[in-house]
């Protein structure tokens, strides 16, 4: 019997390379600091933002998006420490546009979207890596389960606008994704590939 695909969530933005599979140990929360003021913040325009998702499901490449999610982003890259990113997602509104994926995403064994509507990924801290480049350590929580994940992320400013785009790979067997239907990834790849796309707009 066929099984169902799996996706990952999301994040603040940009990789120019993947990831490795992402730490799926349970986070462990910042050692609290002095606080810095917030960063500006930035509206997201959905329509030209989304984040995707693509993953080999019975050998076969599927790709979908999440059609409903929302982020807070307070950005400023001379202000990192008042810099955060707040990315919520709609766990029901994962479509691949393929029967059987669209079927089961939501079902206890994959998101369990009744129990657990969302998914969040909130940063904790972010670091620079040269101009336009900067790494971001933060927590995403799937299913009521914080797992660590750092995320590296590119940022184009011109004006008022700002604009985003990257790409990490997680681990669908570590984050407990699929593991009643199939826990040894005989179909469906264990590794899911999330890209972002974030077009914003200065508050």
């Amino acid at each position: 019997m066929l099984k169902v695909l799996t996706v990952a969530s999301l994040a603040l933005a940009a990789l120019t390379t993947p990831l490795n599979l992402a730490d799926a140990q349970t986070a462990k929360k910042a050692p609290a600091g002095k606080l810095a003021a917030p960063a500006a913040g930035w509206t997201i325009d959905a329509r030209q933002s989304r984040i995707a998702f693509s993953t080999k499901w019975a050998g076969n490449g599927v790709n979908g998006t999440f059609r409903q999610w929302s982020g807070d982003i307070k950005f400023d890259p001379n202000n990192l420490a008042g810099s955060q990113a707040v990315i919520t997602i709609m766990t029901g509104s994962a479509l691949t546009g393929v029967k059987e994926p669209d079927d089961n995403l939501a079902t206890s064994d994959w998101f369990d979207a009744r129990k657990f509507p969302t998914a969040r990924y909130v940063t904790q801290s972010i670091r620079s890596l040269g101009p336009g480049r900067y790494v971001a350590d933060g927590v995403l929580t799937v299913k009521g389960m914080n797992y660590r994940v750092p995320l590296p992320f590119t940022v184009a400013i011109s004006g008022n606008v700002a604009t985003m785009t990257g790409q990490v790979k997680l681990d669908r067997i570590a984050m407990k994704l699929g593991l009643e239907s199939d826990a040894g990834a005989e179909w469906v790849a264990r590794e899911t590939i999330v890209n972002i796309a974030v077009r914003a707009t200065r508050k």
